[in-house]
């Protein structure tokens, strides 16, 4: 393996049907989109960009919480050699400011309106900002804000229609990226947090995540079709490895929320085989469990303690 992307064909090319994200629909339940489905999304993504202007080497912002567009689109942004500026949709405005001032960000892309919104009551900071794209549903007003500004507003469905189009317009050009891609290429800038001054940023090559993904495997090992709970940010460093770490392995990504009710409620769905968190988010679960027990009471609680004891 040499770079994210080309990880992902190879488990494209020996487990297509399998799934790879598990995501709700409208009505709640969980729907599985297919590695090979992934893999295509991902490549209409590039070639979107490719028809926006992006060049290889130029830096993506990615203003967005944990969802499946957010992987799709990440490979999509490398797969040409772009490099991806995350943060989640908590970010304040004081770091978006910074941040894609900073990497000089020409494209963006959001989650929601929200953050167009605030990015927008930012741009005379970001004077390089020319394209947002937002993963949910636009409004009139979003495109009246950015035409305000002189800012381009796509929708991501948009994108990957223009990417479809830019495909068969230019055979293999997407595919002839990602093979360029080399381990030493940067993968993406990762700005710390800037709880101990103004957020810096850490370069990642794509080497930094390979390799682990070729020693992690063998000390957390998961099985084709196996599914993994994800509820922790994307853009943290963490996060993003352990998702990578369930894709090498041909396991599925199955998106979920830190909010116990819910989170509990998935996991007894999915039965899922590995939840990547951190302390508080077991600590909810613990609470989820305990509070259930007293809840039921009588021989059943009584039981429960004794067995815990």
């Amino acid at each position: 393996m040499e770079t994210l992307p080309k990880m992902l064909k190879e488990v494209v090319e020996k487990y297509p049907q399998i799934a790879a994200q598990y995501s709700k629909d409208t009505k709640g339940q969980f729907q599985p989109i297919s590695f090979s489905e992934m893999y295509d999304i991902a490549l209409n993504f590039g070639a979107g960009l490719l028809s926006l202007g992006v060049s290889r080497g130029e830096q993506i912002g990615l203003i967005s919480d944990n969802r499946k567009e957010w992987q799709q689109s990440d490979m999509g942004i490398m797969a040409i050699g772009a490099i991806d500026v995350p943060r989640g949709c908590d970010a304040s405005e004081k770091d978006l400011a910074y941040i894609l001032s900073f990497a000089e960000c020409k494209t963006v892309i959001v989650e929601n309106s929200a953050q167009i919104t605030k990015i927008v009551g930012l741009i005379k900071s970001i004077p390089t900002l020319v394209h947002f794209i937002c993963f949910e549903s636009l409004k009139a007003e979003d495109q009246k804000l950015c035409e305000s500004v002189n800012i381009t507003l796509l929708s991501y469905e948009e994108v990957l229609s223009r990417g479809i189009s830019y495909r068969k317009e230019n055979p293999l050009v997407v595919e002839k990226e990602l093979e360029k891609g080399k381990r030493e290429d940067l993968a993406c800038i990762i700005f710390t947090s800037g709880t101990t001054g103004e957020p810096k940023g850490v370069m990642l090559q794509h080497s930094n995540f390979i390799v682990q993904l070729e020693d992690l495997p063998k000390r957390i090992y998961l099985k084709p079709g196996d599914k993994a709970l994800c509820v922790l940010p994307v853009w943290h460093a963490f996060q993003r490895l352990c998702e990578y770490m369930i894709l090498v392995q041909a396991s599925a990504i199955c998106y979920s929320k830190p909010v116990g009710s819910i989170m509990l409620a998935d996991f007894m769905k999915l039965n899922p085989r590995l939840m990547p968190a951190v302390p508080r988010v077991f600590e909810a679960v613990y609470e989820g469990v305990m509070r259930s027990m007293r809840k039921t009471g009588g021989v059943v609680n009584a039981l429960f303690k004794f067995f815990l004891s």
